[in-house]
């Protein structure tokens, strides 16, 4: 029984002395217990205020959003260090893709990505396939979803090799899981491999007419246009044609500035004759396409 008096005892002190402290802390801190409330509303508009500077300072430096991380890329590329400048600028193009320097981050991306992807020693999403007894290049094509054109840069083929196919025969092969996003608002024509930026184009020239907000399709057929003509991908004369994509929607193409069209130039995209050389290596018959009007 005592002992637990005791105990009741040191339990009270305690809570008293708790009690106490606090109320000497307040004392010293506010000026006095009925001051508190007042005391908590001024730290409060101290905290505001603090943080008002702040932001007025961040908003006066002069600094675009992402331009610290795009000038510490630059760094990056100078020092050779190429994935850590691909991190940095990755990180610009998406958190920050209206900034300034969002530009020149897809701009360099873009190039970066191009010369991996059109590098047959880039093994990084291709494949070597042995060519079978009754193989052909049509057949080899749509198994690998792929097209001729990137068939034929990345195994290094001749264009007098297209008839050509022997078992055993070694191919280079690359998928071509790429989607296409065109907007008609900042004028580019822009692709993506899910979500991760490939490359972005501009558009020269735009013949569009739709009310829907956006509108999805698909690429259907890629040729070469030639004195109002067009040729398949395998013939002698699509080597030196102006390409054009033809998407399901029938009335639209993607296709070269001055490209020729038969008879009448249809509604499209248009692009430079050198980007339109590039997007055949990149897309194929089946990529979807996005138009944000």
């Amino acid at each position: 029984m005592r002992i637990a008096l005791i105990i009741k005892a040191v339990a009270v002190l305690l809570m008293l002395g708790v009690i106490g402290g606090t109320v000497y802390l307040i004392k010293e801190y506010t000026g006095s217990v009925q001051d508190l409330p007042g005391a908590m509303m001024e730290r409060q508009r101290m905290v505001e205020e603090k943080l008002k500077t702040k932001t007025e300072e961040r908003d006066t430096s002069g600094n675009e959003p992402g331009e610290k991380a795009f000038q510490r890329a630059k760094e990056l590329l100078a020092e050779e260090s190429l994935e850590q400048a691909e991190e940095k600028m990755k990180y610009i193009v998406s958190f920050y893709p209206s900034a300034e320097c969002a530009t020149e981050c897809r701009r360099i991306l873009g190039e970066i990505n191009l010369d991996r992807l059109l590098d047959p020693d880039w093994l990084d999403g291709k494949k070597v396939v042995t060519v079978r007894p009754g193989d052909t290049f049509s057949r080899i094509i749509a198994q690998n979803k792929t097209t001729m054109d990137s068939l034929v840069h990345l195994s290094k083929l001749k264009r007098s090799d297209h008839l050509s196919l022997h078992p055993g025969d070694k191919l280079m092969v690359m998928p071509m899981e790429m989607r296409v996003v065109i907007d008609m608002r900042l004028n580019t024509l822009t692709i993506w491999k899910g979500g991760e930026f490939i490359k972005e184009y501009p558009l020269l020239e735009a013949s569009y007419k739709s009310k829907a907000a956006i509108k999805r399709c698909e690429i259907s057929l890629i040729r070469g246009a030639r004195q109002g003509k067009l040729y398949l991908s395998h013939a002698e004369e699509y080597r030196g044609s102006s390409k054009v994509i033809i998407l399901s929607d029938k009335s639209l193409a993607i296709r070269s500035f001055s490209s020729d069209s038969d008879g009448e130039k249809s509604l499209g995209f248009m692009l430079s004759h050198a980007d339109m050389e590039e997007l055949p290596l990149l897309l194929r018959p089946g990529n979807d396409v996005e138009i944000r009007n």
